[in-house]
């Protein structure tokens, strides 16, 4: 999630925080609070994986900010399947390819 900033930052900051391991806190106690009381809104919705129903729905939600007019608060949310973001592949120029991490 991004907040703040303008809106092209914002869809930035959301996809910075979307690459952040789950295991790594927010150095901002607000903002570490903030990503923990979503997370558990969120996994209360009951939609679980796929939308199928469950008790997980989010495996963890990290937030990224910037300084911006209060007039103006954009804010972005950035969704991506857990094992689609954290794979890494060297594609080589004569084709080839292999999974790095």
């Amino acid at each position: 999630m991004g907040i703040g900033g303008t809106a092209d930052l914002a869809v930035e900051l959301a996809k910075g925080a979307l690459l952040r391991p789950l295991t790594e806190e927010s150095p901002d106690p607000a903002l570490r609070e903030l990503e923990a009381e979503l997370h558990e809104a969120l996994n209360r919705t009951g939609v679980g994986p796929m939308g199928l129903g469950g008790r997980t729905t989010v495996l963890g939600v990290r937030i990224g900010t910037a300084y911006c007019h209060t007039a103006s608060l954009p804010v972005a949310v950035n969704l991506q399947c857990w094992a689609a973001r954290r794979a890494t592949a060297c594609v080589h120029p004569d084709g080839r390819w292999e999974v790095v991490r």
